[in-house]
């Protein structure tokens, strides 16, 4: 999008209440929804080009350096989420987010995975795009993997630096690599 098309997706966002910072990174502006009383801070990135579209809920906050990209399945964030700092969201498979779920800094929520047969090489080889999706009041901690076809019920916790590859049980507390249930929220 030209510049001025990125100035005018801002403006118009503003006019409706949203704060998106002069500085953020908006690419396929007509592809993105957003709810009122959204923020996209200084130095956050929207790339919806090559997506049905990214729709982020009201008073969704994106952090500095929080990425979120469409990807061919798209990206929902349900109302009240927020992405922290250095975190990316890839909708390559389509990532659904629940309302009121946090995600910590650093964390990766990767929709695809490539395939790496022998004969080869993994560059060459299509990727398997499967859809991501996390449910409300869920707790992402800082530097969490999130890897594709991955259901996380409403209400679980990922400790930090776990890799999550399985899908996590509603209220589940879970942690390692490759992350296993630890304990249940009361």
């Amino acid at each position: 999008m030209n510049l001025f098309k990125h100035l005018l997706f801002i403006v118009q966002q503003r006019r409706a209440g949203n704060r998106v910072s002069f500085a953020a990174y908006i690419k396929g502006h007509e592809r993105i929804a957003l709810g009122s009383g959204c923020k996209i801070h200084a130095d956050a990135s929207v790339d919806a080009t090559r997506s049905p579209g990214v729709r982020l809920g009201d008073k969704v906050t994106l952090n500095r350096y929080a990425y979120v990209q469409g990807g061919n399945g798209g990206v929902r964030l349900g109302d009240r989420v927020e992405i922290n700092n250095f975190s990316i969201v890839n909708g390559t498979g389509g990532v659904d987010i629940g309302d009121d779920t946090v995600i910590g800094p650093g964390v990766r929520i990767i929709s695809y995975q490539h395939r790496y047969a022998r004969g080869a090489t993994i560059r060459s080889q299509p990727v398997i795009a499967l859809p991501i999706r996390i449910g409300h009041d869920v707790w992402l901690g800082a530097n969490a993997i999130i890897l594709a076809g991955v259901t996380i019920g409403d209400g679980a916790v990922v400790a930090a630096g776990a890799v999550v590859r399985e899908d996590v049980a509603a209220y589940a507390v879970v942690a390692g690599v490759p992350a296993t249930v630890r304990k249940m929220r009361e």
